[in-house]
């Protein structure tokens, strides 16, 4: 675990960012890092800093004072990395897998609390020796119940949660109403990871690294609705505690029932 953990009120959280480009009508476009405010606004609701990590970058030897890894969503993961070919619907991007990849591998190596979103599940799991379904168009509802353009934060489908998992004690329910967002998804489960919640269809929405130490990816994005959302700012809440250190006792007796039990049925 990073040696800042518990030593100060204002975490700092390290987020990857990713290349963009802004187009401007009758102007060259121009090369940005980007990030969506909602990852921010989420962490600093909670007490914690964020500090962005621009792509191409090289990571600092000593990473003491960072006591958080938060991989927020964006563009596809290179399927070479996981012994595919890409599909017509596939956009990796090299330049936001070289810093995740690294990003992840010290997360792992260090135990320091780690929480990743859609992309960043898929990064995780891929880090960690497993693979990805390339497109699930039907996990990307464009519209809602209405035919209306369906916004960032609505619901789009429920997830079933495993109650003894560190998931299920955070958001204290085995439902939950999440939106969707993805075309990708993980197809096998890489083994140093636990599924802990899943879509309707068997699809894994939620993984949890083994172990004590805080490692939760989801494939939704409660960043989109806490926190409007309680079991959504949950999340950010539990991430948040993590990172002060005030969540092994918790940690640990989740780990120890999701490990001892059987593998839910229906998956």
């Amino acid at each position: 675990m990073a040696s800042a953990v518990g030593e100060t009120p204002h975490p700092l959280v390290l987020v990857p960012t990713q290349a963009a480009t802004r187009v401007e009508p009758g102007a060259p476009d121009r090369p940005l890092q980007a990030l969506n405010r909602v990852y921010v606004a989420a962490l600093q609701s909670v007490g914690l800093v964020p500090v962005l990590l621009p792509t191409l970058s090289h990571l600092p030897e000593d990473l003491s004072f960072v006591s958080g890894l938060l991989l927020p969503g964006g563009p596809d993961v290179e399927p070479h990395r996981y012994g595919q070919e890409p599909g017509p619907s596939t956009s990796p991007d090299a330049e936001s897998d070289q810093m995740e990849f690294a990003l992840a591998s010290w997360a792992l190596r260090t135990e320091v609390p780690l929480l990743a979103i859609c992309r960043g599940l898929h990064v995780l799991n891929v880090a960690l020796g497993g693979t990805l379904h390339q497109d699930l168009p039907e996990h990307w509802p464009r519209t809602g119940p209405d035919g209306r353009p369906r916004h960032r934060d609505q619901a789009a489908h429920q997830i079933r949660v495993d109650p003894a998992s560190k998931l299920g004690r955070i958001v204290g329910s085995e439902i939950l109403q999440v939106n969707s967002l993805h075309h990708q998804g993980i197809d096998r489960l890489a083994p140093g990871l636990v599924a802990t919640a899943w879509a309707p269809d068997g699809l894994i929405e939620a993984v949890e690294t083994r172990g004590p130490a805080f490692g939760l990816g989801v494939q939704y994005h409660p960043e989109e609705m806490a926190p409007r959302d309680h079991p959504s700012q949950a999340i950010f809440e539990a991430f948040a505690g993590a990172c002060r250190g005030e969540l092994a006792q918790l940690a640990t007796a989740a780990a120890g029932e999701l490990l001892a039990s059987r593998p839910m049925a229906g998956r």
